[in-house]
């Protein structure tokens, strides 16, 4: 694509959504205030045609709290657009500078804010009862940053139980963040490897709904343990594999991963010891957490029939909570006939997912498939390297000459 094009489609993006902005907050309380009443455009008349189950402020609370989401988001995307444009012609050296800085900052900042202003503390999570570890199955045993909520508790006496909890999420919004540029550097060139961090942020906020230690944390150990899975460095990746069992037992894919991406590279002996592993070492952490914080249970029972209900009855809900992610999935497809094999196996990661969600999830819950996100972004990277011409140049090393080995020349298909 030649970069008059991007140029171009950028400066009338962003002159678009700077226009409707500008227009919502000059007249949109006006015209929201005029479809309550049944006086404006017959299309707005019919979606406020029910209106009167709700005061007025009610719908305005709603569409602000939307067009605030998406203010963010644009903020963000004009930032790293302007960045990727000015990079794209002009590369970075291999070290970072004061630009890769400065989006870390900035992401950093939209991640907590989203998490501020649209996570809720819900009943069935109630921060000081999971700080105390006194949470419902299956809550009580995701304890990795739990951790350094109560280290900063104890240190600063004064904060309440949700600011620790926020404080810990920056946290992992900080580790996040640097795993996922690391992993995008497999698919893009390595200046521009700060697409994926952006990419992650749009895929996670729409699933933004209460608050939990562990959803973040899942997209860290996934980032990170796929790094190093594709790269065959087992050390790091086992180590993780283990740390992040404790933030959620939903490692247990990457085991399934590890398989299917090593299927073929390794003798079936040797990739059989290495799965036993994997399980051994997941189980002893299982067991720790059921000795350590006893449970009657590890899930909450009466899902499926939940999501059978949801299914049949409830469709709506289901499109409008999951209907983001899976445009995102389709986008994502783009970018299947330039991944290299192993990525492509890691495909297996979303049946696992669906399945695990249709007997112990809940299908309107975006965020069951948060552990997906890394490889989505994978996929929609190798898509924008070769449409751009910047590929990935990972270094030829014992670990990572087995993934170029099976790496799709740039700009070509399979």
């Amino acid at each position: 694509m030649k970069p008059a094009h991007l140029r171009l489609l950028f400066v009338t993006f962003s002159i678009c959504a700077l226009a409707v902005f500008s227009w919502y907050f000059l007249a949109g309380n006006a015209l929201l205030e005029a479809a309550y009443d049944g006086r404006s455009w017959s299309v707005l008349n019919k979606v406020l045609g029910h209106a009167d189950r709700h005061p007025l402020a009610f719908y305005v609370q709603k569409m602000d709290a939307l067009v605030s989401f998406y203010l963010l988001l644009w903020l963000a995307f004009t930032v790293t657009a302007a960045v990727f444009l000015y990079r794209l012609y002009r590369p970075a050296a291999m070290s970072d500078d004061g630009l890769d800085y400065l989006l870390f900052a900035i992401y950093t900042a939209v991640f907590a804010g989203m998490l501020l202003r649209f996570g809720t503390q819900e009943s069935w999570y109630l921060i000081d009862d999971i700080m105390a570890f006194k949470g419902t199955p299956p809550f009580q045993h995701r304890v990795m940053f739990i951790f350094p909520a109560q280290v900063l508790q104890y240190l600063f006496p004064r904060l309440g139980a949700i600011e620790c909890f926020l404080w810990s999420q920056v946290l992992a919004v900080v580790l996040m963040l640097w795993s996922v540029r690391r992993f995008a550097a497999l698919f893009i060139r390595r200046d521009l490897a700060f697409v994926a961090q952006f990419l992650v942020l749009c895929m996670w906020a729409p699933t933004v709904t209460y608050y939990t230690f562990y959803d973040i944390g899942i997209i860290f150990v996934y980032s990170f343990c796929l790094y190093h899975l594709l790269r065959r460095e087992m050390l790091p990746y086992v180590a993780m594999l283990v740390a992040g069992t404790f933030n959620h037992e939903i490692t247990l894919f990457l085991i399934v991963a590890s398989g299917f991406v090593l299927l073929g590279q390794m003798k079936l002996r040797s990739l059989a010891g290495w799965i036993l592993l994997q399980l051994l070492l997941y189980g002893l952490v299982r067991v720790l957490m059921f000795y350590v914080l006893p449970a009657h249970q590890a899930w909450e029972g009466g899902k499926i029939d939940n999501n059978i209900n949801l299914f049949l009855h409830h469709p709506r809900t289901l499109v409008q909570n999951v209907g983001p992610i899976l445009l995102w999935y389709l986008l994502a497809a783009s970018g299947w006939r330039y991944a290299s094999e192993p990525l492509r196996r890691c495909l297996i990661i979303l049946p696992c997912l669906l399945t695990m969600t249709f007997m112990v999830g809940q299908f309107n819950e975006g965020r069951q498939f948060d552990a997906f996100i890394p490889v989505a972004v994978a996929f929609m990277l190798c898509a924008l390297s070769a449409r751009v011409g910047a590929p990935a140049m990972p270094t030829l090393d014992r670990d990572s000459a087995w993934l170029l080995s099976r790496m799709p020349a740039s700009g070509t298909g399979r």
